[in-house]
């Protein structure tokens, strides 16, 4: 199986995953883009998609070629919100959190 290290990159929480998204669909964009654009395989971008779809944070629209996905009010308030929160969070208060959630006692 192949690996691949980006730069920078770790595991994210589902908040960042669902900003990712959100961000990519503020211009209407097609799942494949989306998942590019997030870093995401197909199998975790349909469930990240479908799981937005159903709470109203994104709409499927038809542009007339094909179906792309686009960021509403509701999916626009999140995005606002998560901004806020990580601005008013100190920096690596996540990271350390489960860092120390998952530690194995020895």
């Amino acid at each position: 199986m192949l690996s691949f290290n980006f730069p920078n990159m770790k595991n994210r929480s589902r908040y960042e995953v669902i900003a990712a998204i959100l961000k990519s669909a503020n211009r209407e964009e097609t799942r494949t883009k989306i998942m590019y654009k997030a870093m995401l395989s197909n199998d975790q971008c349909k469930i990240y998609l479908d799981s937005l779809l159903q709470s109203g944070l994104i709409q499927e629209v038809y542009n007339g070629t094909k179906m792309v996905y686009k960021i509403t009010h509701k999916g626009n308030t999140f995005l606002s919100y998560y901004d806020q929160m990580k601005e008013l969070l100190p920096v690596g208060l996540e990271e350390n959190y489960t860092e120390e959630y998952y530690k194995l006692s020895t």
